[in-house]
């Protein structure tokens, strides 16, 4: 019924996904306080989820690999076919302006979206130290070079209320 974890332990099971989550949030409460299309929420979902893929990645690699040469596991393609899917997401957050046709607006929250995916993915394998150093960088980006857009290009990192 229930089947025991192989490479790691319910405490190690409850952290990865509670960073992944606290993570995701974070980058999420960027964008949605700057009215974002895409809100909190939907990003600590997907750096569960991506978490949840990495983990189960590994759990099927370590009950199945030794078994038979039948059973064919690759983490890289659970990899990649994670980061695809998550990028159909993020292209969903791109849209032309309602006001300006010749803008393009929700680039860095499909970016961040799919980073948000990334950092998931670190935290399910286990590489915390690389998700978090990525996290710091990704919200330092968001946070500073969106002022700092504002600065040089006189448009507001925030959008309108909807």
């Amino acid at each position: 019924m229930f089947e025991p974890l192989q490479t790691l332990n319910f405490i190690d099971l409850i952290a990865r996904i509670g960073l992944a989550a606290l993570l995701g949030c974070l980058i999420g409460l960027d964008r949605d306080l700057k009215n974002k299309p895409i809100d909190f929420r939907a990003y600590m979902i997907v750096c569960i989820a991506t978490c949840l893929v990495a983990i189960l990645g590994q759990e099927l690699f370590a009950t199945y690999a030794a078994k038979d040469n039948f059973v064919s596991l690759d983490l890289g393609k659970i990899i990649s076919g994670t980061l695809t899917g998550i990028g159909f997401l993020g292209a969903g957050a791109i849209l032309k302006d309602k006001d300006n046709e010749n803008q393009i607006v929700g680039t860095s929250t499909g970016a961040s979206i799919w980073a948000a995916s990334i950092i998931g993915l670190c935290i399910g394998f286990g590489y915390f130290v690389v998700a978090i150093a990525g996290f710091v960088v990704i919200l330092a980006i968001l946070l500073a070079f969106g002022y700092f857009r504002g600065v040089i290009s006189g448009q507001k990192d925030k959008e309108k209320a909807q």
